[in-house]
C-alpha cells in the first residue's frame, strides 16, 4: 500500500547499501531527543552524521481501523490524496521540489497508522520540512473533486493490480471481513471496497482531514545528518504555529476469539490450490506476540522448519509453506498459508498442518530450533538500523507502541529471552483448530480454446557429442597432466589424483586415509591451520583434499589471475603438510562427535551395516572411509604422517586441469612447484587382490535388522556382489539399473513412491570399482508399510529374475539410454564436472575415448539384452537385506513375507547386545 512501491524500494536500498557502512555507538542504543510542540506535535530527533544525508518520518495515528462505515479503504486513498498539491505547492510540484534537490519521497497505510517518509542530502532538509508543514496546514483546505477523482482511479487499479490480479490477493484482502465482525475496526483489510472509494466525495475527504491529519495526531521524526539546535527554532516555525485541531478519538475493540471454525471457499486464477488459515492472537507488541512470531518461523522457516519438511518435501503435497504473525494494535493474526501441488488432497494437507500444530502445542520447539530463528530475526532487525531511513521509521514505530523511540533493545530482548516452553505455551493457548477460519483458494477452470499446446510438437533432431579430448604432457618429474583448455570463464579448476593401489582403507585402521586427507587442509610450509584457510580464501580459491576406497585427492578451483600463487599453496598442502599436534587433536575429535552423530542417521547406519555384512569382516570394502569410534580412537599423529609419506608420492599421482590456461603455462606453473619433487625411491605399490563380496557359507540372502524404537520409518536396503567396473557389460548394467531404480521413472520409484506412497524416493545402482562392485537398492518407507514395502521391492526383482525372461519393454530402454546419454553430457558441465570424469575414468583405469565407447555400448543395447542380463544381475541370493527401524513393528509384518530369520545388529554391525 505504498504511493511508489519500486520508489520506496530503491530509496531504502540505496541508502541501506551506503549507511552500512555508517559507524554506530550501539547496534541497540540510539540517542535521540523527544519534545513536543504547544499544538501536541511529537517531534523525535536523532543525529547521525556518518554521511551527509537526512531522514524525514511522520506517523500519523490514522489507518484502516479509523474508517468510517461505508468508508473501507479511506485512510489509504487519503495516502495518495496527501500527495496531490497544496496552494503554495501546487499540483506535482511537491514531488518535482523533493526530487530536483535530490530527494525522494513515499508513504505507507496500515491497519493502525499512515506514515510519510522523505529523504535526501542533508542540505535538502529544510525543505523536506517545509513541504511535510505545508500539505499538514493546507491540503485539506485545498481539496478539490478533480484531485479527488484522479486518485481515486490510481487507488482502483491499484486493488486490481495488487488484488484481484495477482495471485491469492483475494483471500489475503478479504481474510479480515471473514475473521472480524461487523462493524470492528478491522473488519475490512487496508485497501477496501471499489464501491465504497467511488463513493467518497471532496467534502469527506476534507472531513477526515481535519478529524485525523491534525498535529496532536502526529509524530515527527528526523534523522540524520543535521544539528539540533539549528533545526529546531525551524521546526517550531513550520510545524508549531498549526492549529492543534480536536483530540482525537480511536476506535477501540476487546479481542476477538472465534466460537467456532470458519470455512471459505474462492475460485481465483491460480495454478495451484491454496490454503489459508488464520486465527486470533496476542495484539502487536503484546505478551505473546513475539513466542508466536517464533513460532511460525520454526513452523514454516527454511527447508527443516516443521511444515515444509512435512508438506513439501516428506509428503509432497505441498509447493510453499509460510506461517508467522500478522501483528496489529488491536489484536493480531496468526496465519499459515500452503499452497499445494495441483491434485493434492486438501483435507489430507488439513489434516497433516493440525498434526503438526497439536505435536507443536505438546513438545514446543526444540531449543536449536528456536535458537536459530531467534539468531535469524535478530540479524534480520539489526540489519535494518544500517539505513537511517529505517532507523527513523522504526523510533517512530517504537514511540506509537512503547511511548519511548528508543526501544531497539527491549525489541530484541523479546526475541532473545523467549523461551521453548513460551512458545508453546502460546502455541497451544492461541492455534485451536476449533476457533480459526480457513479459506481454500481453488483454481478456476476456463475452457479451453484449441491452441498450438493440444498435440506435443516433434522433437527436434538430437544433437552430437563428442567429449573433448584433452592435451596430455607430463612435467619435469615425470608426473602424467591432462588439461582441458576453458577459456569460456577465468577459471582453473585442478584435480591431483593418488593411486598407489588398491585398497587404502584397511580394516583395522579404517579411517585413517579420510584423516590423512583431511589433516592435509591443515595448514602447509609456513602458514599454520588458519593463516592458511584465509591465504586461500583470499585467493578466491578453494583447495581440499578426500579420499575413497582407490584414492586420495586434492583439488582446487581458483581465479585464473591467481593461479601461480594458488598452485603453490596446493604443492605445499600436498609436499610439506604442516601436520601438528593441536590441529589433529582437533580434526580427530570433530571427526569422532560426527561418527557418534552418524549413528543417529539411519541411511548412514544402514551403509554401514550393509556393506560389513556383505564383504566381510577383513575386506577393506565392508568398511567406510570414516572408519568407526573404535577404529579412530586409536589413531595417532604418528599414523597420519606414515599414511602421508606411504601414499602422497608423485609416482601415485596424476593430475587434470581445466579451465582458462593453455598447456605451455600450466606446465610452466606447475613445473615450478612440483616439477623437482621425487619420492626418493620410497614409494611401494600396493599389491592388488581380488576384494569382490564373498558368497556366504550358506546360500540365500542374509536379513539384518538394526533396532530403533519409536523409528517413523523403516530403512529398506537390498545390497549383493556386483561387477567390476571393467566388466565390457558395465554399460548395459547402466541400461538396466536405469530402468530399474536409476531415475524417478523407474519401477521401483513408481511402485513404491508414486502408486503406494511408501516413500518418498526408491532408487538403485550399481557401484562398479577398480577391483569390486556390488548392487544396492534403497528406500525409506513409513514404518506401518515395511512388509508391503517390501512385498514391493521382491515383486519388482521377480519380474526381472524370471527365468522365462524379463518383461522389460523397448520403449523403457529407449529412455532409459536417452537418460543416460543426458546424465553423461550433463556430466561435463563445469570445469568440476570434466574433471570427475577424468578422475573417474583414471582411476578405473580406462582412457577417456572410453566414454565414446561407453555411449555407442549403450545405444546398442537391446531389451532382449536386458532381460537376459536381469536373470543374474541381481545376485539378491548371494546378498544382504538391511532394515533399520523398529524391530517389534518390522518382525510383525515380516511373518508372510517367507524371508530368512534376521539377524540382529547393533549401528556399527557388530551383533547387537541382548
Amino acid at each position: 500500500m505504498l504511493k511508489h512501491a519500486s520508489r520506496a524500494v530503491a530509496i531504502v536500498a540505496a541508502l541501506a547499501v551506503l549507511l552500512t557502512l555508517a559507524p554506530r555507538a550501539s547496534a541497540q542504543e540510539f540517542k535521540y531527543e523527544k519534545y513536543k510542540l504547544d499544538n501536541g506535535m511529537t517531534v523525535i530527533l536523532h543525529e547521525d552524521h556518518s554521511l551527509p544525508v537526512v531522514a524525514v518520518n511522520t506517523w500519523y495515528k490514522v489507518g484502516a481501523r479509523e474508517e468510517p462505515p461505508g468508508r473501507s479503504g479511506f485512510a489509504h486513498l487519503f495516502e495518495h490524496l496527501m500527495f496531490m498539491g497544496t496552494e503554495r505547492v501546487p499540483g506535482s510540484d511537491f514531488d518535482v521540489i523533493m526530487e530536483t534537490g535530490g530527494g525522494a519521497n513515499n508513504a505507507s497505510t496500515s491497519l493502525d497508522r499512515t506514515n510519510y517518509f522523505s529523504s535526501g542530502p542533508s542540505s535538502l532538509l529544510p525543505t523536506l520540512l517545509w513541504l511535510d508543514a505545508d500539505r499538514l496546514e493546507d491540503l485539506g483546505r485545498t481539496m478539490t473533486t478533480e484531485k479527488l477523482k484522479k486518485q481515486q482511479d490510481v487507488v482502483r487499479n491499484e486493488i486490481r493490480q495488487q488484488v484481484e490480479n495477482t495471485p491469492y490477493g483475494k483471500a489475503n484482502e478479504y481474510l479480515n471481513h471473514y475473521m472480524y465482525p461487523l462493524g470492528h475496526p478491522y473488519h475490512w483489510n487496508v485497501y477496501g471496497l471499489h464501491e465504497d472509494l467511488e463513493a467518497a466525495t471532496a467534502e469527506n475527504v476534507k472531513d477526515f482531514f481535519s478529524q485525523f491529519y491534525v498535529p496532536s495526531n502526529a509524530s515527527l521524526v528526523v534523522a540524520g545528518d543535521f544539528k539540533s539546535a539549528e533545526i529546531k527554532p525551524l521546526i517550531q516555525s513550520l510545524f508549531g504555529t498549526i492549529a492543534a485541531g480536536a483530540p482525537v478519538q480511536r476506535r477501540q475493540a476487546d479481542p476477538v476469539k472465534l466460537d467456532k471454525p470458519i470455512r471459505v471457499t474462492m475460485l481465483d486464477k491460480v495454478q495451484l490450490p491454496m490454503i489459508l488459515m488464520a486465527w486470533h492472537s496476542p495484539a502487536q507488541f503484546g505478551e505473546g506476540d513475539v513466542e508466536l512470531d517464533l513460532a511460525g518461523a520454526v513452523l514454516s522457516s527454511g527447508k527443516n522448519s516443521r511444515l515444509y519438511k512435512r508438506l513439501v518435501f516428506d509428503e509432497k503435497l505441498a509447493t510453499e509453506v509460510s506461517a508467522g504473525q500478522n501483528s496489529a494494535g488491536l489484536g493480531s493474526m496468526f496465519q499459515i498459508t500452503v499452497v499445494t501441488t495441483p491434485e493434492a488432497d486438501l483435507n489430507k494437507v488439513e489434516k497433516i498442518v493440525d498434526e503438526e500444530l497439536a505435536k507443536f502445542a505438546k513438545e514446543g520447539p526444540s531449543a536449536s530450533e528456536l535458537d536459530e530463528r531467534k539468531t535469524a530475526y535478530e540479524l534480520s532487525k539489526l540489519r535494518r538500523l544500517g539505513s537511517v531511513l529505517s532507523v527513523a521509521d522504526q523510533l517512530n514505530e517504537y514511540e506509537y507502541f512503547f511511548n519511548e523511540p528508543n526501544s531497539f533493545k527491549r525489541d530484541l530482548d523479546r526475541y532473545r529471552n523467549a523461551t521453548p516452553a513460551a512458545v508453546r505455551t502460546w502455541a497451544a493457548k492461541v492455534l485451536d483448530p476449533k476457533a480459526r477460519g480457513i479459506i481454500r483458494v481453488l483454481p478456476e477452470q476456463p475452457e479451453k480454446s484449441k491452441s498450438g499446446r493440444d498435440q506435443r510438437p516433434a522433437d527436434l533432431a538430437q544433437g552430437s557429442f563428442t567429449p573433448t579430448k584433452p592435451e596430455a604432457f607430463k612435467l619435469a618429474n615425470g608426473v602424467p597432466v591432462m588439461l582441458w583448455n576453458k577459456p569460456e570463464l577465468p577459471l582453473v579448476a585442478v584435480s591431483i589424483q593418488f593411486q598407489p593401489g588398491s585398497p587404502l582403507n584397511e580394516p583395522a585402521k579404517a579411517g585413517l586415509v579420510r584423516l590423512t586427507a583431511d589433516m592435509l587442509e591443515e595448514g602447509a610450509g609456513d602458514l599454520d591451520s588458519l593463516v592458511f584457510s584465509s591465504t586461500v580464501q583470499g585467493l578466491g580459491a578453494t583447495l581440499g583434499a578426500s579420499a575413497d576406497q582407490e584414492t586420495i585427492d586434492v583439488s582446487m578451483q581458483v581465479l585464473r589471475r591467481n593461479f601461480d600463487k594458488a598452485a603453490a599453496l596446493m604443492a605445499d598442502m600436498i609436499r610439506k603438510p604442516r601436520l601438528q599436534a593441536p590441529d589433529f587433536a582437533r580434526v580427530k575429535r570433530l571427526h569422532l562427535e560426527d561418527l557418534k552423530q552418524q549413528n543417529e542417521q539411519p541411511t548412514i547406519v544402514a551403509s554401514r551395516v550393509g556393506l560389513r555384512s556383505l564383504f566381510g569382516e577383513t575386506n577393506p570394502y565392508g568398511w567406510s572411509m570414516e572408519g568407526t569410534v573404535q577404529t579412530v580412537e586409536p589413531l595417532t599423529l604418528d599414523d597420519i604422517k606414515r599414511a602421508h609419506g606411504t601414499l602422497v608420492h608423485p609416482e601415485f599421482a596424476t593430475i587434470f586441469i581445466a579451465g582458462d590456461i593453455s598447456a605451455a603455462d600450466a606446465k610452466a606453473s606447475l613445473d615450478k612447484v612440483l616439477g623437482d619433487w621425487s619420492s626418493g625411491g620410497t614409494a611401494k605399490f600396493v599389491e592388488k587382490r581380488d576384494l569382490t563380496a564373498k558368497a556366504p557359507e550358506k546360500p540365500g540372502m542374509r536379513v539384518i535388522l538394526v533396532d530403533r524404537p519409536g523409528a517413523v520409518q523403516t530403512v529398506v536396503r537390498f545390497m549383493g556382489p556386483a561387477p567390476k567396473y571393467a566388466d565390457p557389460s558395465r554399460p548395459a548394467y547402466d541400461v538396466l539399473n536405469t530402468m530399474l531404480g536409476g531415475s524417478f521413472t523407474s519401477r521401483l520409484n513408481q511402485n513404491l513412491r508414486e502408486r503406494n506412497g511408501f516413500t518418498y524416493g526408491a532408487r538403485s545402482t550399481f557401484v562398479q570399482g577398480p577391483n569390486t562392485g556390488y548392487f544396492m537398492a534403497s528406500a525409506s518407507v513409513k514404518t506401518d508399510t515395511t512388509g508391503a514395502a517390501l512385498r514391493e521391492f521382491m515383486a519388482e526383482f521377480n519380474r526381472l529374475r524370471a527365468s522365462t525372461g524379463g518383461d522389460i519393454t523397448d520403449v523403457e530402454v529407449t529412455k532409459a539410454r536417452q537418460t543416460l546419454r543426458t546424465e553423461v553430457i550433463q556430466s561435463f558441465e563445469g570445469l568440476q564436472g570434466i574433471l570427475g570424469v577424468a578422475g573417474e575414468l583414471s582411476r578405473n583405469g580406462r582412457p577417456f575415448e572410453a566414454i565414446a565407447q561407453d555411449l555407442a555400448a549403450v545405444e546398442k543395447t537391446t531389451a532382449s539384452e536386458v532381460n537376459a542380463m536381469g536373470r543374474t544381475a541381481l545376485a539378491l541370493d548371494s546378498g544382504v537385506l538391511v532394515l533399520v527401524g523398529d524391530k517389534k513393528t518390522i518382525l510383525a509384518q515380516m511373518k508372510d513375507l517367507k524371508l530368512p530369520e534376521p539377524i540382529e545388529l547393533d549401528e556399527a554391525g557388530n551383533p547387537a547386545k541382548k
